[in-house]
């Protein structure tokens, strides 16, 4: 594989100084003599005057085939001959789907029902963007966000304590050295976005005391870290699959009110209330489709593998009931309301994790979908930061009072 691939399609000479540059600094910081790495500098150095010299479209990405399929315009979101490499299913599972579908899923257990909607821009094919020739360009077009994810929720039993909505791994998977470094990056950037998160890196299953529950790696935060919140009564909720920029209240609103009025909504939860959750702020970081973190450092991207998240990941939204002297958020204490498995088929699972996960709907992961759906996609999150930075939890907590009127828009 050529050097550019490696990096990323916007690899620029200016790029990569820049980005070598970061990493030298932060690695004096940490205590590394300049003998040590001036050596790395020059070298990388070297091999960025040789990406420079090479004439502009040579490698291999570049030279692919962009043959753009004759798609006719059709109403809404719908588009027909596309499809992207993102997979999902519910858990316990009913099956795999695809994304950037026609209507939203629905799903229902014993504490809520729910409906999901997943928009992702086509990174696995960026030439389509410049046709807008993808499912809901006419709203992710000439943004920020790589992604957009839409809940409404419907209670049957209330919450009795907080909610998490992010990432929890089924396996412990330590990171590389390397990997555990641009994690740290990546969180900090992350939590310049959403603020207030709980992380851990998970118990090593072979260290444990025998009896003692290991605590799965996770990445969760509470439910302002959505950008956008809207209470409505039953049969009035909004179309998650149309226009909702004037629906409820955003983030870009102001911080502090935004977080005291979805605390307001969530202190008061009600089983006749549908609440809409939507979340886009993290995906500038976070292309699931190719399975890579991007925006770290200018230029360069970074498999999600590098940080020991390993496909599937699992999305959930849990509460943790009771009072506990041990913080970890152990899977014998959650309720979950929500679990979702997700991978890219760009990037697959093993067949025996992917069986574990999803059993005898496992080999069939390509999945017929229902005649109400017209083109296909996936149910993409912000697969972020969880397993393998160090043996520490982090919990970052962000006081209400003193939250700046930052807008993150996109």
């Amino acid at each position: 594989m050529c050097f550019t691939e490696a990096v990323g399609r916007d690899c620029s000479f200016s790029s990569l100084l820049l980005a070598v540059g970061l990493v030298l600094v932060t690695l004096l910081a940490q205590g590394y003599s300049w003998a040590s790495w001036t050596g790395l500098l020059l070298l990388l150095t070297a091999v960025a005057l040789c990406v420079s010299a090479i004439p502009a479209g040579k490698s291999k990405l570049e030279s692919r085939p962009q043959v753009q399929p004759c798609v006719a315009e059709l109403p809404g979101a719908q588009q027909r001959g596309y499809e992207d490499p993102l997979r999902w299913s519910f858990l316990p599972s009913q099956g795999a789907y695809l994304a950037n579908t026609a209507l939203p899923e629905e799903y229902e257990n014993e504490l809520c029902s729910m409906k999901c909607l997943a928009m992702h821009r086509p990174t696995h094919e960026p030439w389509r963007e410049t046709g807008k020739d993808y499912p809901y360009s006419w709203h992710l077009s000439g943004r920020k966000r790589l992604w957009e994810i839409r809940l409404q929720l419907r209670f049957k039993r209330l919450p009795s304590s907080k909610l998490y909505f992010g990432l929890e791994l089924e396996d412990f998977e330590p990171a590389s050295a390397a990997g555990r470094h641009i994690k740290a990056v990546l969180l900090k950037a992350v939590q310049r976005v959403v603020g207030d998160f709980y992380y851990a890196d998970g118990d090593d299953p072979a260290k444990v005391n025998n009896g003692d529950e290991p605590e799965p790696p996770t990445f969760v935060m509470p439910l302002w870290a959505f950008d956008q919140f809207h209470v409505s009564e039953v049969g009035q909720e909004p179309d998650l699959t149309g226009d909702l920029e004037s629906v409820g209240i955003r983030r870009t609103d102001g911080l502090k009110t935004y977080i005291r009025e979805l605390k307001a909504a969530t202190d008061n939860f009600s089983t006749s209330k549908v609440y809409t959750f939507c979340i886009w702020g993290v995906s500038q970081f976070l292309d699931c489709m190719n399975w890579e973190a991007r925006g770290i450092v200018p230029g360069l991207r970074f498999s999600f593998s590098r940080f020991g998240l390993r496909p599937p990941v699992k999305i959930v939204i849990y509460e943790i009931p009771g009072q506990h002297d041990d913080p970890r958020h152990l899977v014998s204490r959650k309720r979950y309301y929500l679990q979702v498995a997700m991978w890219s088929m760009l990037h697959p699972p093993t067949p025996e994790r992917l069986r574990r996960l999803l059993g005898s709907f496992a080999d069939a992961t390509s999945a017929t979908l229902p005649k109400k759906y017209s083109f296909s996609g996936a149910l993409d999150f912000f697969a972020c930061c969880a397993g393998g930075f160090g043996r520490e939890h982090h919990e970052s907590t962000l006081c209400i009072d003193k939250v700046p009127d930052v807008a993150f828009g996109g």
